[in-house]
């Protein structure tokens, strides 16, 4: 066989690969209006969106290269992957509306900090002074638990910065935690079925008026959980997790239809952008806090190479986001991420 054989047979392969990537892009675009209940199958490539995008932009430069009509093929990839694109990666270079805005604001994080014990060290005191530097009013923390250097009431000490709290402690739950600067007048923990995850709100007043903060840990994929116990055992689980979430986002969400204060809704939704759980989390009334995020990579989650964005601040469209960031941190598995909202009476 000759080169120019060769060539032939290689680009028609990358041709048929290129299709095939083009067909997963299709699937991946369409997943996050399919319930899990009703066909689970579209979840699975959500979860590998960014190799999918990493891949198309590879392909496109190739074909570039080439100086091929087949550069077309990851164009179309692209295109419908443009959701994702643009829910990771921060592109908004307009003027910072923090400095302009006329009325009140506060600063809500959220953040999974692993039982503040990531890397086996002392992470409590590190994560509060953060928060405390970085002037939060509201923070929201997945996997807060009491370690054997800090028990609860030690905890509530570290976060003074914070004096009102609520927390969920529940026997066989995974603990989650709302901190305010501001009084929360009422709390509701809500445990979901079947698993150790779950939800926590609060009515929170702020300057006389009243916000409705909803923090989020819904159901982990379970990968890591299956690990060593082959693939069928990994499918299974994830697919029962997928299903999992779908029904938690639909207990969250009639929260949210049900309330008739401004909300704010963060945490840990353990999906991507794509995905049914985040469109049904964000409906059509609430705003992705992200679309402020200034030039950045947004993923949250290190275990993925920092590919995959799966903690959120959502709110409604009374509240305004005057910027977003988020900071590299050694504290957790997770990004903490921050957002400035602002508000008028």
């Amino acid at each position: 066989m000759g080169v120019k054989a060769v060539k032939v047979f290689f680009n028609g392969w990358v041709v048929v690969i290129g299709l095939l990537s083009l067909a997963v892009a299709f699937i991946i675009s369409s997943a996050d209006r399919i319930d899990p209940e009703i066909y689970v199958w579209h979840q699975y490539p959500v979860m590998f969106s960014p190799l999918i995008v990493l891949f198309n932009f590879s392909l496109l430069v190739y074909w570039l290269v080439r100086r091929k009509f087949w550069a077309i093929i990851p164009v179309l990839a692209l295109v419908l992957n443009l959701k994702f694109i643009t829910s990771i990666v921060g592109l908004n270079f307009g003027d910072n509306d923090v400095n302009n805005f006329t009325g009140k604001k506060i600063t809500v994080s959220t953040f999974n900090v692993n039982y503040f014990s990531y890397k086996k060290d002392v992470n409590a005191p590190r994560i509060a002074t953060e928060m405390a530097n970085k002037g939060v009013d509201i923070l929201a923390m997945q996997e807060f638990e009491p370690t054997v250097y800090f028990n609860i009431d030690e905890l509530r000490g570290e976060f003074d910065c914070l004096p009102y709290s609520s927390i969920n402690l529940d026997k066989d739950r995974i603990g989650i935690a709302i901190f305010s600067k501001h009084p929360i007048i009422r709390s509701e923990k809500i445990n979901f079925e079947n698993t150790g995850n779950g939800a926590l709100w609060a009515d929170i007043l702020i300057h006389g008026d009243t916000l409705r903060f909803i923090c989020n840990h819904l159901q982990t994929t379970g990968y890591y959980s299956t690990y060593g116990q082959g693939i069928k055992s990994v499918f299974k689980k994830m697919e029962e997790n997928f299903i999992r979430r779908a029904n938690q986002v639909k207990v969250v969400r009639a929260l949210i239809d049900s309330t008739r204060y401004p909300v704010i809704v963060c945490g840990d939704f353990n999906d991507t952008p794509h995905s049914f759980v985040y469109s049904s989390m964000k409906g059509d009334n609430l705003q992705d806090a992200f679309e402020k995020a200034r030039f950045q990579m947004g993923g949250t989650f290190f275990r993925t190479l920092g590919l995959l964005r799966i903690d959120y601040i959502f709110h409604s469209k009374e509240l305004e986001t005057l910027t977003y960031f988020s900071e590299r941190s050694d504290l957790s598995d997770h990004l903490p991420i921050y957002s400035v909202l602002g508000y008028k009476n």
